[in-house]
């Protein structure tokens, strides 16, 4: 066996830092659910303007396309899956390598009802004003208490809100541009199991054996910051618009507390309740959306969107204990949306669309963890909207999306691995997500 470890902050450190990676990771889990008339599209164009207000989420631009005053109510129905198959766990070589003992975890993903409201008041012609109200980023996965992997991950809840004010002003026939102030809230909610046998056998505790004594740990945190939206809307005919958006970075630093149960009376020194401030990047995203009226009834539309992801290379988490900062690697890449939909009107009461996209994921084989088991995706869209009257409109819409198949390989390494008191894990993620979509625009 290695050193004896001293029951000490770094080694808390460590396993909070697991605790908290989801924590951060969730919050950077994008969610592009934000308008559900584009759902049947498969958000193609919609940064070139959509059927209604919904799309000044994606370029606040887009609303000078819209006469009068409108309002948009609307919820997404998210049905995720997430099952570990063919999994395993043991304990790092130096704690004796023995089996995790437990169940395969369950399906991990959990059905989230996701609302938005949108609002537009018409100043004049050519100025618009509007009001959004959305959560861009969210997680939702828990696992069964006792699965093999309950010591990297057992429940992972994060809630975002955004609203944002925003301005819209046509500059002549061709070009439009718009703006928007970005207020978002972040509520974050993780938990795992904690091996205190096993801390306490690396310890050189008598009687401390891996397995025999679990604990748990929550960790939660919340915060206000920032950001902005710029956009762009370029119709050079009167069958043809383009469109540019830009949404900023947001950094977070989590104003938390880590409560620890179950915690052995030789480690409580070590393990004491406190706060925490996690630190991570919400990324930057941009997109160009074209939509082309080939007849009166019929169009096309394409999307490309960058998410910037980057600019998350690590979590950074302060103790309020004075602790040194301590650092997870993370290297996630910058990632592309591409779509291409089609949207035929054959009356002036019904509507119908489909769309094709390709989403691709931000992390990989090397870094993916049981919080956040993303992959590259496929959706399939389709969607129709019926209006009873000039002023009122219901819009459904649904996709099917295909997720690939991702593998898990985390190994615990050595002492000062983060990993170490966890264990490895391994298996592989069949995933699956659906969408079901409504909403009501009413012009006024």
């Amino acid at each position: 066996m290695a050193c004896p470890l001293r029951p000490s902050r770094t080694l808390l450190a460590f396993l909070i830092t697991g605790s908290t990676a989801g924590t951060l990771l969730g919050s950077g889990f994008q969610l592009r659910e934000q308008s559900p008339s584009a759902q049947g599209n498969a958000y193609a164009g919609i940064s070139a303007g959509g059927t209604d207000i919904g799309s000044m989420f994606f370029n606040v631009a887009t609303l000078t396309r819209f006469e009068g005053n409108q309002a948009v109510l609307g919820f997404s129905s998210i049905t995720p899956s997430a099952r570990l198959e063919g999994g395993s766990a043991s304990r790092a070589t130096p704690l004796g390598g023995s089996p995790v003992s437990g169940t395969a975890g369950g399906d991990a993903g959990r059905q989230a009802v996701l609302p938005v409201a949108y609002a537009l008041w018409s100043a004049s012609p050519d100025l618009k004003l509007g009001l959004s109200l959305n959560s861009p980023f969210g997680l939702g996965s828990e696992y069964e208490a006792n699965w093999i992997g309950r010591y990297h991950a057992i429940k992972s809840q994060i809630t975002v809100v955004e609203v944002a004010p925003s301005l819209a002003w046509r500059v002549d026939s061709r070009w439009s541009l718009g703006a928007a102030v970005v207020a978002r809230y972040v509520d974050a909610e993780l938990t795992n199991a904690v091996d205190f046998g096993a801390v306490g056998a690396a310890l050189r505790i008598p009687g401390y054996i891996p397995g025999t004594q679990d604990g748990a740990v929550k960790v939660t945190g919340k915060q206000w910051k920032y950001g902005y939206k710029l956009g762009v809307l370029f119709e050079p005919t009167r069958d043809l618009r383009l469109g540019a958006a830009y949404h900023s970075r947001i950094d977070f630093a989590l104003k938390g507390d880590v409560h620890y149960e179950g915690v052995p009376a030789a480690l409580k020194a070590a393990f004491q309740d406190g706060g925490a401030t996690p630190r991570a990047n919400q990324p930057a995203t941009a997109s160009l959306g074209a939509a082309w009226e080939v007849t009166p009834g019929l169009s096309l539309q394409a999307e490309a969107a960058r998410t910037f992801w980057s600019c998350f290379q690590d979590i950074r988490i302060e103790f309020a204990s004075g602790q040194s900062t301590s650092v997870t690697e993370e290297k996630w890449k910058d990632t592309w949306f591409l779509s291409l939909g089609t949207t035929w009107k054959p009356n002036d009461t019904w509507t119908f669309r489909a769309g094709l996209a390709r989403d691709q994921a931000a992390t990989s084989d090397a870094y993916r963890t049981p919080r956040i088991p993303d992959a590259d995706r496929t959706w399939l869209s389709a969607g129709a909207g019926y209006a009873f009257s000039k002023a009122f409109a219901l819009d459904l819409g649904y996709s099917y999306i295909f997720v690939k198949d991702s593998t898990l390989n985390l190994k615990a390494g050595s002492p000062g691995n983060p990993d170490f008191f966890r264990g490895n894990l391994s298996g592989t993620y069949r995933n699956r997500i659906q969408v079901l979509a409504l909403q009501a625009r009413y012009s006024f």
